[in-house]
């Protein structure tokens, strides 16, 4: 608590400090889940940065969710905060910071517009190592300490976690064409202490971790732990990787095994191989973006899974957008007897549209199988197969007003056989910002959901203002959810509260506070996120 009124109370002093940065919220959405990993797709990550934590909308409070753990010019590898869960298309929120009080330079770099739904490991978070490849040596990274409370007057007990987190970042070491760069987590949890002490990756969590050597400008070697952007959906490499560009080709291989599924350790027994190529198209006004991988995996040097990957970015025709993947798995176990075959696992198809500048419309089709690893998982092989495809589509319309209003809905219908009700959820929003010039926002939203085992609606509104040209932001909201709840007599009515919090104490140095109290008679639920970053 000491520590809290001290942040706070050099926050209040930096009020009288030039301002900096500004921050807008900015959503995205998971295109990928790995055992360890959350992907989340923007349309730019310029102002995200490792460290930052990324937000879900639960009955339309936005709660701290994931902290970024690497990114791309386009997407985020996030780590999931006191085990949240998450599902393909669901939508996250990031706190971006936007450049204030400069003048913007006439040969400013170009946004970067091929998007890349799961390119999560690149590492790219500042401009200087975007022009790493000067030779000279450049040092970025962040470093953070977080904590998650969930408090109740229940029986329950409480729940408190600290995140460690540190991202560090050499490109050109000394000048030279060597580069390293890290992202590690340590998660520690109450009552977790024993586990820990028994197998330290129960907490301790390298997400990346790798030297670079670049043999010249379009070859390059890595050694280490890596997710390589062309191929990330299978998600972090230890081992070898290359990769050779000419062109507007690319060619890459890489040799080594994958993490163990249960607590992202090093585990050889997991042995992988593959290659890939891909080509990129790109104009002033128009790109596109192909890029196909096969993989073969293993457990004990046994198959465990051989597919192929594709996938598919363009913007080749005016004002629209076309992402598109595919994933054919190759190899299967049926009665004990191993068969060559071929068998559509997952596709994904998004669709954005946005006929004048004010008004964007987007859709998006789902159909996933479960991944299957026949060694991995041969003692429970039948209930995976006997799972059907799970289908969703998406829609979503966003039309912008005036300057300062805009209003959108969107909604979503998903389905497989052995559901009892398939699930749909609608959401409306209107939002004014800036309101009379008074830097005070304000939201309003309603959300109606359904699935198999439940139904109901959310109602919103949540306030905001930034102060000192927005170097500190407070936010209050408020949401009242009437859920009816399958086999049971008694609706579930809550009341939810929230304040929002952050501010940019010194240079580099920044806090943020979330607080929500959840109110449903007779218990009350409280959960708390505080977080402290340095930048270097």
């Amino acid at each position: 608590m000491k520590l809290f009124f001290g942040l706070f109370f050099l926050s209040l002093i930096s009020l009288n400090l030039n301002a900096q940065t500004a921050t807008e919220n900015v959503e995205g959405t998971v295109s990928f889940l790995s055992s360890q990993n959350v992907y989340v797709k923007y349309s730019s990550t310029k102002g995200i940065a490792i460290g930052d934590t990324l937000y879900t909308n639960n009955n339309n409070v936005l709660v701290p969710s994931l902290i970024v753990t690497n990114l791309s010019s386009t997407s985020v590898l996030g780590s999931p905060i006191n085990n949240s869960q998450f599902k393909v298309n669901d939508k996250i929120t990031a706190k971006r910071r936007m450049e204030i009080n400069k003048p913007e330079k006439s040969n400013a770099v170009k946004k970067d517009t091929i998007a890349i739904a799961t390119d999560s490991a690149k590492v790219s978070e500042t401009k200087k190592i975007e022009k790493s490849n000067t030779g000279k040596q450049l040092i970025s990274g962040r470093i953070s300490v977080s904590n998650f409370s969930g408090l109740s007057n229940t029986s329950e007990d409480n729940s408190y976690v600290m995140n460690y987190a540190l991202s560090f970042n050499i490109s050109h070491i000394a000048n030279s064409k060597f580069s390293f760069e890290s992202s590690i987590l340590y998660r520690q949890e109450n009552g977790e202490w024993k586990n820990v002490k028994k197998n330290i990756f129960n907490a301790l969590k390298i997400y990346n971790l790798a030297v670079k050597y670049d043999i010249s400008k379009s070859l390059y070697l890595s050694l280490g732990r890596k997710i390589n952007p062309a191929i990330s959906n299978i998600g972090a490499i230890d081992g070898l990787q290359a990769e050779k560009s000419f062109n507007n080709f690319r060619v890459g291989a890489f040799v080594g095994s994958r993490p163990d599924y249960v607590d992202y350790s090093i585990d050889l027994n997991f042995f992988q191989y593959g290659a890939y190529v891909g080509y990129n198209y790109q104009t002033a006004k128009r790109n596109m973006q192909n890029s196909l991988a096969y993989v073969e995996q293993t457990n004990k040097f046994k198959t465990d899974r051989r597919f192929i990957y594709f996938q598919h970015n363009s913007s080749l025709v005016k004002n629209v957008n076309i992402f598109y993947t595919l994933e054919l798995d190759l190899y299967k176990v049926l009665n004990e007897q191993k068969q060559n075959t071929l068998s559509l696992t997952n596709t994904f198809l998004s669709l954005r549209y946005q006929p004048f500048k004010k008004l964007t419309l987007t859709g998006s089709y789902d159909a996933r199988k479960n991944v299957i690893y026949y060694e991995t998982y041969k003692d429970y092989l039948s209930t995976l197969i006997a799972a059907e495809t799970r289908q969703g589509f998406g829609v979503q319309i966003n039309y912008k007003i005036s300057k300062s209003l805009y209003a959108g809905i969107k909604g979503g219908y998903r389905f497989q056989k052995r559901d009892i009700r398939d699930t749909r959820n609608a959401y409306a929003f209107f939002t004014w910002s800036n309101i009379f010039k008074s830097q005070i926002s304000a939201t309003v939203s309603s959300t109606f959901l359904e699935t198999s085992y439940l139904n109901g609606m959310i109602y919103n509104i949540r306030v905001s203002r930034g102060f000192n040209s927005e170097k500190i932001n407070i936010g209050l909201g408020y949401s009242y959810s009437d859920y009816k709840v399958a086999n049971d007599a008694f609706p579930l009515k809550q009341h939810i509260a929230e304040l929002t919090f952050s501010a940019e104490l010194i240079k580099k140095i920044s806090f943020a506070l979330s607080a929500e109290a959840f109110l449903e008679k007779p218990n009350t639920f409280y959960r708390i996120y505080l977080q402290v970053r340095k930048r270097f």
